[in-house]
């Protein structure tokens, strides 16, 4: 049995026609809804201040959040300051004392005046006479002659001296003195 179909290209030229005008039909409503609608709604400057004040109120939020942070940090940073400056002036008072301690430094004392040598300092007068002060525990070694000066002995210029403590032992001026000294001394 044979079925045969006749069709007439005026029934082909329809049957397209409405296929191309169902598939714009389809592919029409496929792409979105309808402007204005449910499924797109229109958007108005009041729901757009809205979404911009929460935005706002969000930035304005975490800006708060991080300042506190900062702020908690910035005692902290005041403190680490305050402890550096410490320290800085430490090693400066430091710095002094091994300067004082590497260099001679030149001291000019008038007559009556008396310099306590410090443990371990060098003295050497360059002029003028001066003599002895006898400390708690001894007095000042004379290198140079090879002998410890008693109190009120007369010191020879240019003899190197030596205070191996710090206990009161120094120089007294007898007249105007100039000496050089290494390490520490107090001046009265």
């Amino acid at each position: 049995m044979k079925i045969s179909f006749c069709i007439s290209k005026t029934k082909i030229v329809v049957i397209a026609t409405v296929i191309i005008l169902a598939s714009f039909v389809i592919l029409g409503s496929a792409d979105g809804a309808i402007p204005g609608s449910e499924s797109d709604p229109i958007v108005t400057l009041s729901f757009v201040e809205k979404k911009i004040d929460q935005i706002k109120y969000y930035i304005d939020s975490a800006m708060e959040g991080l300042k506190n942070e900062v702020m908690k940090y910035s005692g902290s940073m005041e403190e680490y300051q305050a402890l550096i400056d410490k320290k800085d002036a430490e090693i400066q008072a430091l710095k002094n004392k091994v300067d004082s301690a590497l260099t001679f430094k030149v001291v000019e004392m008038k007559k009556g005046q008396v310099l306590l040598a410090g443990e371990g300092s060098e003295i050497i007068i360059r002029s003028g006479k001066a003599t002895a002060v006898y400390g708690k525990n001894g007095g000042l070694s004379d290198i140079t002659a090879a002998k410890d000066l008693q109190n009120g002995e007369a010191i020879v210029s240019n003899h190197m001296l030596i205070a191996s403590r710090e206990d009161g032992r120094g120089v007294k001026a007898e007249g105007d003195v100039f000496l050089i000294i290494k390490g520490g001394y107090t001046l009265k």
